[in-house]
């Protein structure tokens, strides 16, 4: 008896946890000049330069959506995401990292942001980059409140 009581205590306990996906504060939004599809691919190129240790544990996806003459960056901690092992873990210096140099192209027919892509563990922003006319773009990125901001500032220096 004692240990049913034992067991559905721990049920519940670990059924209390679990909790909805939460939905990420957006940090920064504001006005560019340029093509949303080459800032979104100098933004990638600057993500992946950076030498900060946070920043390096990032991998991104880097979307085109052609209905709405968008681009997005989505950023995920590598070491968060299923398939990371010892063995490919970018903090193992021995470590075989098995990504691109940049990130491929995804083009994508519609923009649909119920997808698993924001509620996933490893998520960490997201950058999504509209176009507003020919010559110029509008910007907005939500997530982790310091990834988000060195996004933002690497969005400012390609503009």
């Amino acid at each position: 008896m004692k240990k049913l009581i034992i067991t559905t205590a721990m049920l519940m306990a670990a059924c209390a946890t679990v909790d909805e996906p939460r939905e990420w504060p957006v940090l920064n939004t504001g006005n560019f000049a340029g093509n949303h599809a080459e800032l979104a691919l100098c933004v990638t190129k600057r993500l992946q330069a950076d030498s900060r240790w946070p920043v390096r544990m990032l991998q991104s996806r880097n979307r085109t959506y052609q209905t709405i003459d968008a681009s997005e960056i989505i950023a995920y901690d590598v070491r968060l995401m299923p398939g990371t092992f010892a063995r490919n873990i970018p903090t193992n210096p021995d470590a075989v990292l098995d990504y691109q140099a940049y990130p491929e192209l995804e083009v994508l027919h519609a923009y649909d942001e119920s997808t698993d892509a924001y509620t996933q563990p490893a998520y960490r922003f997201s950058l999504m980059i509209r176009e507003t006319d020919a010559a110029s773009v509008t910007a907005t990125v939500k997530g982790s409140r310091h990834l988000g901001n060195i996004a933002w500032q690497h969005l400012q220096a390609c503009s």
